[in-house]
């Protein structure tokens, strides 16, 4: 399922995105030409949930970006 293309007061389109990193309430992005963007949205919930309708990965949960415990044993 994919969500409206733009949320509001955010600059960049769902399809300008690569991933994201999120921090409370701040948004680090990556922009599919490399460009790196911050945005802190009024309300967190709803555009993390706009994010991941529009299948924006975070990157904390891509392979060889999170360190586990059992990682560590290594």
């Amino acid at each position: 399922m994919t969500s409206a293309n733009r949320y509001p007061d955010f600059k960049y389109t769902a399809g300008q995105l690569a991933k994201f990193l999120a921090a409370s309430d701040f948004f680090t992005i990556m922009l599919k030409d490399g460009d790196i963007i911050h945005f802190t949205p009024k309300d967190v919930a709803a555009f993390q949930k706009w994010l991941e309708q529009n299948n924006i990965p975070r990157i904390r949960t891509q392979e060889g970006w999170v360190i586990t415990k059992k990682d560590l044993k290594k």
